[in-house]
């Protein structure tokens, strides 16, 4: 298999980063490539052929920060496998 697959996350009390990195453990149990991090660490979608995305939820919605990303990468998310 040779995707390589990025899980992304917005947390505040890090739970929503652990688990993303299950997630991240279990894709990576299959055969994939995969990498774990932070939406603020993330600027380029291009090396990736899926997006895990992911959210500590604060009344009810997402963080901002997550809303964020997901508009910035808009058209990006649009032209491949993308899960949130």
């Amino acid at each position: 298999m040779n995707d390589r697959i990025l899980v992304t996350y917005a947390s505040r009390a890090g739970s929503t980063a652990g688990v993303a990195e299950a997630i991240g453990k279990t894709l990576a149990e299959s055969g994939a490539q995969v990498e774990v991090r932070p939406m603020q660490e993330v600027s380029d979608l291009t090396p990736y052929t899926a997006v895990v995305a992911g959210s500590a939820i604060q009344g009810g919605q997402w963080l901002p920060e997550a809303m964020q990303f997901v508009q910035t990468h808009r058209a990006a998310l649009a032209q491949k496998p993308f899960a949130a």
